[in-house]
Order: structure tokens, then sequence, then C-alpha cells
């Protein structure tokens, strides 16, 4: 009797372990973009603010879809406000808005990190 609920414990374990959801082996994949409206003066332009950001999306997850890495974009993206920040100060205003896309969905868009210039 009590191989028999051993056995009855393992398979049961076995259901809830492998029903329960781990991001990691999620099928999902995403891509990663910098929109905004940056506006700059004393002759600085606004374009470089997204080009930044988005060179700091790449060099985190690249140019191909990845998995789901908000936490690392954010540290990037994080990274290059306060370098604008310190080098720019109030000279260019406006904002950036980091976006996460689903692949497929187009209606699966979500703003991870919004920063005010």
């Amino acid at each position: 009797m009590t191989l028999a609920a051993v056995v009855c414990c393992a398979m049961i374990s076995t259901v809830f372990t492998s029903c329960s959801k781990d991001d990691s082996d999620s099928n999902d994949f995403y891509y990663y973009r910098a929109n905004g409206s940056i506006s700059g003066t004393g002759g600085l332009g606004g374009l470089f603010v997204i080009t930044d950001y988005t060179t700091a999306i790449e060099s985190v997850v690249g140019t191909e879809l990845t998995k789901q890495e908000d936490q690392k974009v954010i540290q990037a993206c994080d990274a290059v406000y306060a370098k604008h920040k310190a080098e720019y100060g109030s000279t260019i205003s406006g904002t950036v808005v980091i976006n996460r896309h689903k692949l497929g969905d187009d209606n699966d868009v979500k703003v991870i990190k919004e920063y005010q210039y």
C-alpha cells in the first residue's frame, strides 16, 4: 500500500510541475523599440536621443527576436537616460517610451518604461 501511495504522490507532483507556467520556457518571442518626441535647443536635435536608446536596446538583446528581457532593457535604457541628463540637462525636452512587442500579436504592446526630458 505504501508503494502505491508513493507512486500516486509522484504522479500528482509531476502533473502539477508540468502544468506550472515558467516564462523562460515560453514559446513567446518579443522585440523592443524606443519611440518618442524629442526636441532640442542650441543646435541639438532630438534624433540622437532615440538612436542612443535603440543602440542600448540592441546591445542587450540584439536586433533579432528575443525572449522577454524587460529588466535588462530597462537597465540599459536607464543608463542612457542618466547620461543624457548629465550631458544635456534641459537642452532637450520631450518623452521617450520603451515598448515591448510580442511577435504575432499586434495588440500585445507593453510600455515597459517612459523617460521624461
